[in-house]
């Protein structure tokens, strides 16, 4: 486990939903923390990343706000963990949910682990929590699967938002 805390009431003991999804990237985490604060980007090598639009900035930082597209949700986020190359998450809340999400880099000979874990809560998790999990799973994996090239934002025949 990291020794990064959760947000009070979003640690995954409490939460009827968590994914916990870890890649090694072949890219130093100063080059991972460059593609994950883009959230603009997402959408050009994330395919369930839609319409990000950040509120009065153009990367990610400290308390910056942002909407997007995800799992057909539209969700509004503040970002609340920042520690550059480290440690970065973002609470956010949608129609019957209301989540954390969280990156961490560690350093390694070549690369970089990432790990990247989210927590939920609320209606949807309590009612859907086994679909929600096991989809936010995939996703998430081709999220880390992405950081390290382009894709083309469309999503393969197995990746359809079921």
């Amino acid at each position: 486990m990291t020794t990064v805390a959760w947000p009070p009431g979003r640690e995954p003991d409490r939460s009827p939903v968590h994914t916990r999804n870890e890649a090694f990237v072949p890219l130093p985490p100063q080059a991972v923390w460059d593609r994950l604060v883009d959230a603009a980007a997402w959408p050009s090598w994330y395919p369930n990343a839609r319409r990000v639009v950040l509120t009065d900035a153009t990367l990610l930082g400290p308390g910056v706000e942002f909407r997007w597209t995800t799992l057909h949700l539209r969700v509004r986020c503040v970002v609340d963990r920042w520690e550059p190359h480290r440690a970065l998450g973002w609470t956010g809340r949608a129609a019957g949910s209301s989540g954390h999400h969280r990156w961490i880099l560690t350093p390694r000979p070549g690369g970089t682990h990432v790990l990247t874990e989210e927590t939920q809560t609320g209606l949807l998790p309590h009612l859907g929590g086994r679909w929600l999990t096991r989809s936010l799973l995939r996703w998430h994996q081709r999220w880390l699967e992405g950081i390290d090239g382009p894709s083309s934002g469309v999503p393969g025949p197995g990746d359809r938002l079921r």
